[in-house]
């Protein structure tokens, strides 16, 4: 998450360690875990899911947690102020005793439905389900459930289940894979194709427009077009960060388009792309939007964005990162931003060494 990690063990338990201070480890407390000594091993609980529950997928957003458990049913904990738990109400969980194992209610996803993937965006959480559909709730001032309005859901009684309409994603189509931004989602579809909707101020959507998508009536379902990934080209993989999207290719090359203030996209630039026309009047994106350089002969097997910042393995094995480096989440032995600047890609961006 934003602040805190989360794992499932070998056993199928969930431990998680970091900022707590909205009860997203699961404690029933407020003290976070990992900043001082003796807090981790054994003395690390376990978070409660109930009696003879485990745990086969895992989120974390910024101030809250989800799970998928081991009969297919989702439970989420820590901060709800926006309904980001799906609850029917405001109110956090994990934060006191008493609240989590049998006292947290797992999600009402529909008569029938469960649940084969979740993701957690900053304070909205989307679940592809059983039938390939997707439900989105909490936060939407943006659009980012993609329901054609602006209202949050799961914050108030009598908005899940079957009250919760699935995302309209186009006649026929179904999803694959799904990605939650701050304010922003992409999913790939069955047809190998990439539909995001949202907050689109960085361009993180993909349109080559700055206005959200999801946030009215009729711009959902056949209306919302693919993303342009170049001619020929689908996508295998996504990634969302905080105000960017990437895409693994069926190449094994990435783009990535939105928000690249700190070279984030890989494109050795601090342009952003996907929110406006080139000079020349053509699209930023497609063919126009250029693949990450990896370097000579380097391929992609997969991906992944944090707040600010972008990491793949290699064909080889190896990891390379690039974007925001204040913290050294590139893991490069400075604080120096990368893929701002022409030169730092490809060749010239270093493995991490492990």
């Amino acid at each position: 998450g934003k602040n805190h990690t989360c794992a499932i063990l070998d056993n199928a338990t969930v431990k998680c360690w970091g900022s707590n201070a909205s009860g997203q480890l699961g404690l029933g407390d407020t003290s976070s875990r990992g900043d001082g000594s003796d807090e981790m091993g054994d003395n690390l609980l376990v978070v409660d899911l109930s009696s003879g529950r485990t745990a086969k997928a895992i989120a974390a957003g910024n101030l809250h947690t989800c799970a998928i458990l081991d009969n297919s049913s989702v439970k989420c904990w820590g901060f709800n102020a926006s309904g980001q738990l799906g609850l029917g109400d405001n109110s956090t969980r994990g934060d006191e005793s008493n609240e989590m194992g049998d006292n947290l209610t797992a999600i009402d996803l529909g008569s029938g439905r469960t649940a084969k993937v979740i993701v957690a965006g900053d304070s909205h959480t989307c679940a592809i389900l059983d039938n390939s559909a997707i439900k989105c709730w909490g936060a939407n001032a943006t659009g980012q459930l993609g329901l054609g309005d602006t209202n949050n859901r799961g914050d108030v009684s009598g908005e899940m289940g079957d009250s919760l309409t699935a995302v309209d994603l186009g006649s026929g189509r179904t999803a694959k894979a799904i990605a939650a931004g701050k304010g922003h989602t992409c999913a790939l579809l069955d047809d190998n194709s990439v539909k995001c909707w949202g907050k689109a101020n960085y361009g993180q959507i993909g349109t080559g427009k700055t206005f959200t998508l999801g946030d009215g009536s009729g711009e959902m379902g056949n209306s919302l077009t693919a993303i342009d990934l170049g001619t020929g080209r689908t996508a295998t993989a996504i990634a969302v960060g905080k105000n960017q999207s990437c895409a693994n290719l069926d190449n094994s090359s990435i783009k990535c388009w939105g928000r690249n203030n700190s070279g984030q996209l890989g494109l050795g630039d601090n342009d952003n792309r996907g929110d406006s026309v080139r000079g020349d009047g053509s699209s930023q994106m497609g063919d126009n939007l250029p693949s990450v350089a990896l370097g000579t002969g380097r391929t992609s097997r997969g991906i992944t964005t944090g707040y600010g910042h972008t990491c793949a393995i290699l064909d080889n094995s190896s990891i390379k990162c690039w974007g925001r480096n204040n913290a050294g989440q590139l893991g490069l032995g400075d604080t120096n931003n990368i893929g701002d600047n022409s030169s730092e890609m490809g060749d010239n961006l270093p493995v991490i060494s492990l």
